[in-house]
């Protein structure tokens, strides 16, 4: 490299009695990260969640959440998350689009600014307390109801009060027991730029005593799995009054497959501004978009070939003191860009605070570039004029992707529209949010017009303390209604834009009608088998828009084929082409197929009743529909004989059958054209039906089968003593080759570094050992095998335990059962390489 190699910073975090040492680069080119030692001390008390557990992927852009201020896995790092999506699009492809971009807060402290970042320098970390971690919730979460619907989870008078951190914020005893859960996929957390540990990293960071609340949302529908939204609130837990305050994202782009070595060098950058026309129903409205974008300078012929983009959509806003920069229009203060070994004075990466509030409140643009390049780049808004005690502002943006410029654009603009969401009547009073007005301005104020658009041209007192509701958005909604630049169909009336109607005064942000939520489901592989299980959830739940049951039907889905791909793994799913529709079940109710799912498999139902390995199963029912008869407040005590988890199922069905609230129903299908050995996924979605004067009249929304998916590998059954043959016992695939192998080879990963794998099959239904040897006697590899569950399959990924692989030759293995009632078995397998 030519450019300079920036510092790292090496952190050590101890799990349990052992030290795991991991290492970060603070900033720079790809290649320079590899450096893993800096002179930094090491914190034991740390909680930063670095494993790439917390993975977007239910949509086609893949992207792992951090709680340490920044999103991406870092990739070619050292840190464990290195493997899991970046900022992957499409999914399941390799080809990623970000390092890391990390959230900065800027203000005047005093007269001296100060700034925290996420990212380069890692100054925002959760606490050492266990529980500040990530959280993972979705639409339909019990505790997590919001607006329109009921939102006041734990009846106590307030909504959304508890938010999702493992803490009780709201002194009540309860934890996370009333938030908003948005989205098909949320993760919430929450860090801090006080924390002691940070300081000894970064001995030059003056903490602002700033708390950052971070929820990000995905949706899997097609429309809408493109992006992923971020809502950053901040919050001033310290004693002085910040002035001046900036958010900003710096992000470090890098477009290219990670198979493809410095795939970082070739990348532009720029800065879009205008109008796009988004579709919303069966028109398209106009959405003012500000975002900036990288994509790859010659597509690397034809593989890198999307665009990813950062787009500020909302932040706080406020009517009478105009703390808040003037929204949508000044959403963005600037657009800086930077790259390679520049002092600041040059252009260069600001390295102090003094250098970086004066980027964050640079008004300045940088032109789009022109050299390929590996870029940052620094997007931020505001000022909001203070930040008082106590004080929280939010800022909200998406991380956008397409498959060109065009796409990401319509991407972008969904993004937008879906972060509007709608107008709702809060407060029950229809004089407020009238006649357009949605904004409750507070006098004193003389000569005050509540509404510039109108032709009246009236005008009011308003004495002190008095309101008076306004429409601040009205040249936004006259624009936006005479803009003819997108279709409209003959006689819709564009509503949408006419906020403060019907008494709707409040406006809800990230709510949109979607397919129903998926169910709760589960995967159990088997011999030539895999049967997928799944509750009533998709039925019961109301769309968040109409508050309407509108479920029709469920689909069953398969994914084949599936390699694991650099950069994708069994947690986060085959890419989107994998997937094939393996069964449609729907209502009996005149719409197509017509093909119900109710009754038992007999009967050709789908529905299945579960704990039937339980002996005595009809007296455990009478109990518990006794108790909950009698005693329907109280929680029922579970016979120390079964567990929490069949003592749960049980209460559910008990109060299904009795039509109460929280009860289940449970269905199954099986796929008899699973191949023991291969990797698969399924999935099991719902979608809905349009409503016409109360009646289902046609198909509505569909989900992805990407929302909702588990990891399936069939394998042979152990053989119980009754039928044992050693005969049975056999390996394959034999001989061993790459092309044998082939369908079920994987690519290779840090836990599996060779992809590969022979079985043994029909191993004996108890406690085993394996032992596989060269033809001269020795020993290679050393497996244990539990068959007691059925599973009568074990793997062996052709590397010897010196950690080598095997060379081509004739293997023997020795199977040596721990119960007398199976004999020893030994048999051979050809490798060839």
């Amino acid at each position: 490299m030519n450019w300079r190699i920036r510092p790292f910073i090496c952190f050590y975090i101890y799990l349990i009695a052992a030290a795991l040492v991991f290492c970060l680069s603070a900033t720079g080119a790809a290649s320079d990260r590899y450096d893993p030692f800096d002179s930094k001390d090491s914190f034991p008390d740390l909680t930063p969640v670095i494993g790439g557990e917390f993975v977007h992927n239910i949509g086609n852009l893949q992207m792992n959440i951090t709680n340490w201020g920044f999103v991406g896995s870092m990739p070619n790092s050292s840190l464990p998350m290195r493997d899991s999506p970046s900022a992957q699009y499409p999914a399941g492809s390799g080809i990623e689009y970000l390092y890391a971009a990390g959230i900065w807060v800027g203000a005047v402290n005093g007269g001296i600014p100060f700034v925290s970042t996420g990212y380069p320098e890692t100054e925002f970390r959760p606490t050492s307390d266990p529980k500040d971690t990530i959280y993972r919730t979705r639409e339909g979460d019990i505790r997590g109801g919001h607006f329109p619907s009921h939102a006041d989870d734990d009846n106590d008078g307030s909504w959304d009060e508890d938010f999702l951190n493992g803490h009780d914020d709201d002194s009540d005893g309860l934890i996370d027991e009333d938030f908003a859960a948005r989205s098909d996929q949320m993760f919430s957390c929450e860090y801090f730029d006080n924390v002691p540990a940070i300081s000894l990293i970064w001995p030059e960071h003056e903490p602002m005593k700033i708390r950052v609340r971070q929820e990000s949302y995905q949706w899997g529908e097609d429309l809408m799995n493109d992006f992923v939204g971020v809502r950053y609130t901040i919050t001033n837990v310290g004693f002085n009054y910040l002035t001046g305050v900036y958010v900003g994202i710096y992000a470090d782009l890098d477009a290219g497959g990670r198979d493809r070595g410095t795939y970082y060098m070739d990348d532009q950058v720029a800065y879009w501004q205008g109008i796009h026309c988004a579709q919303k129903g069966s028109a398209e409205y106009p959405v003012n978009l500000k975002i900036a974008y990288v994509y790859d300078d010659n597509g690397d012929d034809g593989y890198t070939t999307g665009y990813f983009g950062i787009l500020f959509l909302g932040h706080t806003t406020t009517v009478n003191d105009n703390n808040a920069p003037p929204y949508p229009s000044k959403i963005v203060a600037g657009f800086q860009t930077f790259r390679g070994l520049q002092p600041y004075i040059n252009g260069g990466d600001a390295t102090n605070d003094f250098e970086r509030y004066e980027l964050l409140s640079s008004s300045g643009f940088d032109p789009d570039t022109e050299d390929p390049g590996d870029y940052r780049i620094l997007l931020s808004t505001g000022p909001f004029n203070y930040l008082s005690p106590r004080m929280s502002i939010y800022v909200d943006i998406a991380f956008v992707a397409g498959s060109s410029f065009e796409d990401m654009l319509d991407n972008a603009a969904t993004a937008q529209i879906l972060y509007d969401g709608c107008w709702y009547d809060l407060d029950g009073d229809p004089e407020t949010g009238a006649i357009g007005r949605e904004s409750p301005v507070v006098g004193p104020i003389d000569d005050y017009d509540p509404d510039p658009c109108d032709s009246d041209g009236e005008k009011f007192d308003v004495a002190k303390y008095d309101t008076m509701w306004s429409n601040l958005d009205c040249y936004y909604e006259k624009w936006a209604m005479n803009y003819s630049g997108c279709y409209r169909p003959y006689g819709v009336e564009p509503e949408y834009y006419m906020t403060g109607i019907g008494g709707r005064e409040y406006q809800l942000h990230w709510i949109t009608g979607a397919a129903p939520i998926s169910p709760n489901m589960r995967v159990v592989p088997g011999d030539h088998k895999v049967s997928v299980y799944w509750d009533d959830l998709s039925e019961v739940s109301v769309d968040v828009m109409t508050l309407e049951h509108d479920f029709e039907g469920y689909q069953v889905w398969r994914a084949d084929e599936w390699h694991r791909p650099l950069g994708t793994s069994e947690e986060n799913g085959p890419s989107h082409d994998l997937w094939s529709l393996l069964d449609t079940r729907d209502l009996i109710n005149g719409i197509t197929p017509d093909k119900g799912f109710m009754g038992p498999p007999e009967s050709g139902g789908l529905e299945y009743e579960p704990l039937l390995h339980i002996p005595d199963l009809d007296d455990y029912i009478s109990s518990f529909e006794m108790s909950l008869t009698e005693y329907p407040d109280d929680s029922i005590p579970c016979p120390p004989e079964l567990t929490s988890a069949e003592c749960d199922t049980l209460e559910r069905l008990v109060l299904y059958k009795l039509g109460r609230e929280g009860g289940k129903r449970y269905y199954k299908y099986t796929d008899y054209s699973a191949k023991n050995g291969m990797h698969y996924f399924y999935s099991v979605t719902a979608y809905d039906h349009e409503i016409k004067n109360g009646l289902p009249v046609a198909h509505g929304r569909y989900n992805s089968p990407s929302v909702n998916f588990e990891y399936a590998v069939p394998y042979s059954s152990s053989q119980t003593s009754d039928e044992y043959d050693e005969e049975k016992i056999y390996a394959v695939p034999n001989p061993v080759t790459a092309e044998s192998m082939a369908p079920w080879t994987l690519g290779p990963v840090n836990d599996d570094a060779s992809g590969l794998k022979v079985e043994i099959r029909n191993l004996p239904a108890c406690l085993s050992t394996l032992r596989i040897f060269t033809l001269s006697g020795d020993l290679v590899y050393i497996i244990d095998h539990d068959g007691r569950s059925g599973n009568g399959t074990v793997a062996w990924n052709l590397v010897s335990r010196n950690g080598q692989d095997v060379t081509s030759g004739v293997y023997l293995f020795s199977v040596k059962p721990h119960d007398r009632k199976f004999s020893q078995k030994v048999g051979k397998f050809v490798v060839i390489r």
